[in-house]
């Protein structure tokens, strides 16, 4: 069997246009990171059905080619912007727009020499490649998932060289490539290794969109939509997962229950989108006061919950006193009003407890605080009276 370039250009610019036309039915365009990939395989069916416009109709080659070549240049880009929404990274404009505009503006002035345009825009597509399959490498420390990133740094490493080998021979032997139809088998099997390669990364970014979609469900099942917290379901299930670690080691354990005083008064008075904005930053600080370890969930409305696993009364203490010096510092000047709370805390005792009840007591805690004047912290010792729990000295 025989195979030309040109019949070569012509199924890659069927299955990049078809490819699209399913991935826009069969997908949709909802998300950035499949919206981006779209947009690349795009590039990709214009320049293809540019490069083929220019061997057909030599006449226009010089615009039709350079817009083709600057197309393909372009897609590259779009899949740039594609792999780095999925590796939750921030897209640089000047590697977007700068190549193509590059590839435009050069392949245009230097359209005559075909040796050098042909030359250059192999090593540009190239360059982007293998930088691609840099960024996307599997073992880079990024949070995201393997898999795909394993599939697109194999298509996009086995692309680049391909496509570089072809400026080589451009170089070495002008005559055995004097265009991009010319049917030297390095292009042709160049073509259709790429062919395949544009198959497997779409295939990567499928998977890739997946793994975001399956991390937003995780985060919709666990998390509270408004505070960024665990919601109460998780923060019980996961809670009571460290307490049973404290029973088994004999560790202490800490429930410290946070509440916002006269939290109405701020949706009265200042709205409900101060509010949110209020309970949104609360929490924050929250998170950011207390180590990786510990728990942080919204209780209900805008009360939360702490968990502190080897952690006795004393340290709840401290994120207590953390709490409200950034409070005052950072919370308050940033919307502009007073804010405050109280807080509960309660101490695993001798006596093993469930989470529910060691919460109760933090909670019965909480409530003593609020009674007491508010702005306060109250500790309930295991089985014992509640008391307000003594500065340092």
């Amino acid at each position: 069997m025989t195979l030309d370039a040109q019949t070569l250009f012509f199924a890659m610019w069927a299955s990049v246009t078809l490819t699209s036309v399913a991935l826009a039915v069969g997908v949709g365009l909802g998300r950035s990171g499949v919206r981006a990939w779209n947009a690349a395989l795009l590039w990709q069916s214009a320049g293809w059905a540019l490069v083929i416009a220019a061997t057909w109709a030599p006449g226009s080659g010089r615009i039709t080619g350079t817009l083709g070549a600057s197309a393909l240049v372009a897609s590259i880009s779009a899949m740039y912007v594609a792999a780095q929404h999925f590796l939750r990274q921030p897209v640089p404009r000047w590697w977007v727009l700068g190549p193509p505009l590059l590839a435009l503006a050069v392949h245009w002035l230097i359209y005559d020499n075909a040796a050098a345009r042909i030359c250059l825009i192999n090593t540009l597509l190239a360059t982007q490649l293998m930088w691609l399959a840099w960024l996307v490498r599997p073992w880079r420390p990024v949070k995201t998932g393997v898999r795909w990133r394993w599939l697109a740094f194999g298509a996009l490493g086995l692309s680049g060289p391909l496509v570089l080998a072809r400026a080589a021979l451009v170089l070495w032997a002008p005559q055995a490539y004097p265009s991009f139809s010319s049917n030297h088998w390095l292009n042709v099997g160049g073509l259709l290794v790429n062919s395949a390669c544009l198959t497997v990364g779409t295939l990567a970014m499928l998977l890739a969109h997946r793994d975001e979609a399956e991390r937003a469900l995780h985060r919709l099942a666990t998390l509270d939509g408004l505070t960024g917290t665990l919601n109460h379901r998780s923060l019980l299930e996961r809670g009571a997962e460290q307490l049973r670690l404290a029973l088994r080691h004999h560790q202490a354990f800490t429930v410290l229950m946070v509440d916002l005083d006269h939290f109405k008064q701020v949706n009265d008075q200042h709205g409900h989108p101060a509010g949110d904005r209020v309970l949104a930053l609360f929490a924050e600080l929250l998170l950011t006061s207390v180590r990786n370890g510990d728990l942080v969930g919204r209780y209900g409305g805008e009360e939360f919950c702490v968990l502190l696993s080897q952690s006795d009364l004393a340290a709840a203490r401290v994120v207590d006193q953390r709490m409200r010096q950034r409070l005052t510092e950072e919370l308050n000047p940033l919307v502009g009003f007073e804010v405050n709370f109280s807080s509960g805390a309660a101490s695993l005792g001798p006596r093993e407890e469930t989470l529910a009840q060691l919460i109760a007591r933090a909670d019965h805690a909480l409530y003593a605080a609020k009674h007491a004047g508010r702005g306060q912290l109250v500790a309930d010792v295991a089985r014992g009276p509640v008391r307000e729990l003594p500065t340092a000295a």
